[in-house]
C-alpha cells in the first residue's frame, strides 16, 4: 500500500509548482499591460495640455489683478478691454476711502501686443506647474491720461482739505511741573501728493484698483519719535542738568537753586543736543552779588557818639567771584547732585550777621570831623585817641569808606612826594595799611594830635596816631580788620 501511493504524491506537487509560476506570469503581463495604458494616458493627457496650453493660457494665471486661466490670447484681451472700460483706483486712508475713477481723468489704456507676448513668452511644455497655485504676472499697458484732469481730481480729495489735514509733529521735552518729559510724536495724516499722483499714473498703466497710503509710506511722518534713543538720551540729560539742588548759605539766611529756575536754562535743540545756557547761568551769579555782596555798598553804623550813619566806598565786605563761582555752578548743574555750599567770593568780611551789617563788633573807627579813633574788640573799646588824618588842603584828604586791613608790619619805613616837591620818607614802629599807600601807623614827630591840625599839616593821607594808641592798634588789629572812616 505504501509504495502504491508515494508516486502519486510527488507529481501532485510537480503540477501546484507549475501553476503557480503560471499565475504569477499573467499576473505579471497584466501589471504591465495597466501600467502601459496608464503611461499612455498621461502621455496623451500631458501632450493635449501641451497643444492646448499653446494657445490658451495656463491654469491659474493673473495678469494685473485680471483671471485669465483656460483663454486664449483674444478672449484674455476682450478681458483686460471690459475690466479697464469701467477701471477705478480705491484710495485707504487713515479716516476714509476714496475712489478715482480712470474716465474722470481723460484715461485711454490701449491693450496692444502685451497679452501676446505674455503668452509667448511662457512655456507650453511646463502648464501642469500652474495646476498647484496662482501665478501672477504684471503687464504695462499703453496708457495716457489728463496730468492736469488727475491733478484736479487729486487736489479736490477729501484728504487734501485744509479741514481734514492734520500734520505731523515729531516729539519733543518740555519743562513739566517737577521735571523734564517728552510729549509724543503726532503721526498726522499729510499726504505727500507728489508721490501719490505718481503711484496713480503706475497704477492706471498696470490695473492696480487698490492704494493703501499706509503700506505705500504715502504719509508724511515726523522726523524723530518719542522712543527714539536721541529724545531718550536728551531727556535724561536735561533732568540731570535741571534735578540738583544748590543751597548758598550765607550765614544770616540761605539762598536756594531748584528746577523752577534752572530748567529755563537748559536748552534742548531741534536734533535734541542738550547745553546750558551759561549765560543765564552767568545773570542769575550777578542777580546772587547784587543782592548778597557788599563790599562797596551802603551800610548803617552807628558811631562811638551814638550818631547813626551811613557808611559807603571801600574794599571791606563780601563779593562773589563771578567767573570762578559760574564756573563752579555750571560744574554742579551738570552733576545733577544736590550741594550746600557758599558762594565762591574773591573777597569776604569778617562776619556776616544780616544783609547790610557785615562788620561786627570789632572794628577800628576813624572820625574825620572829630580826628578821633577807637578801637572795639568784641563790642569793648580796647582805646581811643586824638588822631591827625591827611591833609585836603594839599590834595592829600584820608579817603572815607569801610577798608580792610592789608596787613601790618613793624618797623616800616614810609615814603612818597610832598605837595610843594621833593619826597620824604619816614619811619614808624607799627604800620597798617588799609587802602593802598593810606594806613594807621605812629607819628613821634608830631607833638600833638586832634582839632585842626589836619588842615594845613595835616598827613599824607595816612592816620597818624599817638605811639601808645599805635601800639595797642597793632596788638589786636589782623589783616581782614575792618577800618571805618567818616
Amino acid at each position: 500500500m505504501s509504495d502504491n501511493t508515494q508516486p502519486t504524491n510527488a507529481a501532485s506537487g510537480s503540477n501546484t509548482t507549475r501553476n503557480r509560476r503560471s499565475n504569477k506570469k499573467a499576473a505579471s503581463n497584466t501589471g504591465k499591460i495597466i501600467a502601459a495604458v496608464i503611461l499612455i494616458l498621461l502621455i496623451a493627457v500631458y501632450g493635449g495640455g501641451v497643444y492646448y496650453y499653446s494657445s490658451h493660457f495656463p491654469h491659474n494665471t493673473v495678469i494685473n489683478h485680471v483671471k485669465v486661466g483656460e483663454m486664449d490670447t483674444a478672449a484674455a484681451e476682450k478681458a483686460f478691454t471690459d475690466d479697464l472700460a469701467s477701471h477705478k483706483i480705491s484710495l485707504k486712508e487713515k479716516e476714509r476711502t476714496e475712489v478715482i475713477d480712470a474716465n474722470d481723468v481723460g484715461t485711454v489704456i490701449n491693450v496692444g501686443s502685451q497679452i501676446t507676448n505674455l503668452h509667448d513668452s511662457m512655456n507650453p511644455w511646463l502648464w501642469f506647474t500652474n495646476l498647484f497655485g496662482e501665478k501672477k504676472y504684471t503687464v504695462k499697458l499703453d496708457v495716457t491720461y489728463d496730468e492736469a484732469k488727475l491733478k484736479e481730481v487729486v487736489n479736490n480729495l477729501e484728504c487734501f482739505k485744509k479741514e481734514n489735514v492734520i500734520a505731523p509733529k515729531s516729539a519733543y521735552i518740555k519743562a513739566g511741573d517737577s521735571q523734564f518729559e517728552i510729549v509724543p510724536e503726532v503721526l498726522g495724516n499729510t499726504v505727500k501728493k507728489k508721490a501719490l499722483l505718481q503711484l496713480i499714473g503706475t497704477d492706471l498703466s498696470t490695473g492696480i484698483t487698490k492704494i493703501d497710503l499706509e503700506k505705500e509710506n504715502l504719509y508724511k511722518l515726523p522726523k524723530y519719535y518719542a522712543k527714539d534713543q536721541v529724545v531718550t538720551d536728551a531727556l535724561a540729560k536735561a533732568n540731570t542738568y535741571a534735578s540738583g539742588t544748590i543751597t548758598y548759605d550765607f550765614d544770616y539766611t540761605k539762598e536756594t537753586l531748584d528746577y523752577n529756575t534752572s530748567k529755563n536754562w537748559v536748552k534742548i535743540s531741534k536734533d535734541f543736543k542738550v547745553t546750558l545756557d551759561e549765560s543765564k547761568v552767568g545773570d542769575y551769579v550777578e542777580k546772587l552779588g547784587s543782592k548778597y555782596n557788599t563790599m562797596g555798598s551802603s551800610r548803617p553804623f552807628t558811631t562811638a557818639y551814638g550818631s547813626k550813619i551811613n557808611v559807603y566806598g571801600g574794599d571791606y565786605g563780601w563779593k562773589i567771584y563771578f567767573d570762578k563761582e559760574k564756573a563752579q555752578l555750571i560744574k554742579e548743574l551738570k552733576s545733577g547732585k544736590d550741594v550746600e555750599r557758599e558762594p565762591v567770593y574773591s573777597y569776604k568780611a569778617r562776619c556776616r550777621k544780616s544783609a547790610k551789617n557785615d562788620i561786627g563788633n570789632s572794628y577800628v573807627e576813624v572820625s574825620i570831623s572829630n580826628q578821633e579813633v577807637w578801637l572795639f574788640v568784641n563790642g569793648e573799646c580796647k582805646v581811643n585817641s586824638s588822631v591827625v588824618t591827611g591833609d585836603p588842603t594839599k590834595g592829600h584828604q584820608t579817603y572815607t569808606g569801610v577798608y580792610a586791613l592789608t596787613y601790618k608790619q613793624r618797623n616800616a619805613t614810609l615814603t612818597g612826594p610832598n605837595a610843594g616837591g621833593g619826597s620824604y620818607s619816614s619811619k614808624v614802629s607799627f604800620w597798617m595799611p588799609f587802602n593802598g599807600g593810606q594806613g594807621l601807623h605812629d607819628a613821634t614827630w608830631r607833638p600833638s594830635f586832634g582839632g585842626s591840625i589836619y588842615r594845613g599839616n595835616g598827613s599824607h593821607g595816612c592816620v597818624n596816631c599817638p605811639y601808645s594808641t599805635a601800639a595797642v592798634l597793632y596788638k589786636y588789629v589782623e589783616e581782614g580788620f575792618p577800618v571805618i572812616i567818616y
